[in-house]
């Protein structure tokens, strides 16, 4: 289970690592300017990796819990249930062509 863990929150933080590239390149509102040269630091981008990161890793060890394969429900025993009909079923009605 730690395994799991670790590498879908892995998978989250290479993906938060794109999605800060992707915010980087193309720049809106120069953001670049603001997470890398603010004050002659590069920490502010790198704060927003790791918070972006920990954003990503979390869905995506939820994705990866949703996902997890479940058993296989075991055959029903003695003879097999009729299929029922459902209450709405389409019923086909014929429609004559009007002419003008």
């Amino acid at each position: 289970m730690i395994r799991f863990v670790l590498i879908h929150g892995a998978t989250g933080f290479g993906i938060a690592a794109l999605a800060l590239a992707g915010l980087l390149l193309a720049d809106p509102g120069d953001a670049r300017f603001l997470l890398l040269r603010s004050a002659g630091h590069w920490w502010p981008a790198a704060l927003l990796w790791v918070f972006l990161g920990l954003t990503f890793g979390a869905v995506q060890i939820g994705i990866g819990t949703a996902l997890l394969a479940s058993p296989d429900p075991p055959p029903p025993r003695g003879r097999p249930r009729p299929v029922l009909q459902p209450l709405l079923a389409p019923i086909p009605v014929p429609v004559r062509e009007r002419r003008r």
